[in-house]
């Protein structure tokens, strides 16, 4: 008897093989020293009009490249990962378990990136439910409710005890969303009340100032170096014991979405991520990406963070670099790991 192979099977193998022959024929610089490296990234930094900061770790030997590591930056949906992590450092301490549930009501909804506000109000979901949307889709919807549990004063606790110092993260995804596009982010807006907004508000100069206000201060911000610390203990199992860091980086292996970090990897390799990005006036001035990458050959791992405030240059191209920056990352600390 004759097996059938399907259309999808077979698109499937098509895709794959497309993608391995791109990466075959695809040549990066490769760095013989830590110097070259740093050298390599600043030149790919250069070219990218806008505040970027950089931060990358090899776990295991300590060796780092740093650009702008220390500068504040405006996260977008990176902040959702010290939310994470209290989260589940809330849940050893016994105030909550992943097998709570919540039921999706209407007005919890927000706009944004995410799944929840498409689906139906009465929704049963579980704590469990909630974080791995908030990671895998950045879903704001899923985000607000878990930032409603822990709490900002709970996240700055944590914080501090981690020794993160320059890590502010005060606002819901609502609050954040309104505040950057120039609302009142104390008068929380539904889907459609956001979209009813007066055209003629846009172009106001009330917008204006509540932007330039808004833009002032500090609000769901971190710098490359912060967000790297809390990636590097979960590898080190450091999040409050081995098995929560573990289950940790299992959600952020569940990403879906944005190709930065990821983009010029090897086909396979191992990457727990969260990225995150904002918008004004149809354009993306707020970009970032933060991950684990896991060496093969028990090389270890690298963390990386590649943050862009105030970006002028188009999106796609800070994409390229990120993924350009973690190759020649990736390249470097394969080809030298326990030398």
């Amino acid at each position: 008897m004759r097996k059938r192979v399907s259309l999808t099977a077979l698109l499937f193998v098509f895709g794959v093989s497309v993608l391995l022959f791109a990466q075959a024929r695809m040549e990066f610089q490769k760095a013989d020293s830590l110097e070259e490296l740093q050298g390599l990234i600043e030149v790919e930094v250069g070219k990218i009009d806008g505040d970027v900061g950089i931060y990358i770790l090899h776990v295991e030997s300590g060796e780092d490249v740093e650009i702008n590591a220390d500068r504040q930056y405006q996260l977008a949906s990176v902040f959702k990962v010290p939310v994470l992590v209290t989260l589940f450092k809330m849940i050893d301490d016994g105030y909550l378990s992943l097998d709570d549930r919540i039921v999706l009501k209407e007005k919890m909804k927000t706009y944004g990136s995410g799944l929840l506000p498409a689906m139906k109000a009465g929704l049963n979901l579980s704590i469990n439910d909630l974080q791995l949307l908030m990671m895998a889709v950045s879903d704001n919807t899923a985000t607000d409710i878990l930032f409603g549990i822990v709490g900002a004063d709970r996240i700055a606790a944590y914080m501090k005890e981690l020794g993160l110092t320059k890590t502010v993260i005060d606002l819901s995804t609502n609050q954040l969303i309104l505040g950057y596009l120039g609302l009142d982010m104390d008068k929380r807006l539904t889907i459609p009340e956001l979209w009813r907004v007066p055209e003629d508000y846009w172009q106001s100069e009330e917008r204006k100032k509540r932007m330039e206000q808004f833009d002032s201060e500090v609000h769901d911000f971190s710098t490359p170096r912060e967000i790297g610390i809390i990636l590097e203990k979960l590898v080190k199992g450091d999040i409050v014991d081995r098995e929560t860091s573990d289950e940790i980086i299992a959600t952020l292996r569940h990403h879906t979405g944005a190709r930065l970090i990821t983009r010029f990897l090897p086909f396979g390799t191992t990457v727990a991520r969260k990225g995150g990005s904002l918008g004004r006036d149809w354009k993306m001035t707020v970009l970032c990406d933060s991950g684990i990458i896991f060496l093969p050959q028990d090389a270890g791992h690298i963390v990386i963070c590649a943050f862009a405030n105030e970006l002028e240059s188009p999106w796609y191209e800070f994409e390229e670099m990120v993924g350009y920056v973690s190759r020649f990352a990736y390249d470097y600390f394969l080809s030298n790991a326990g030398q």
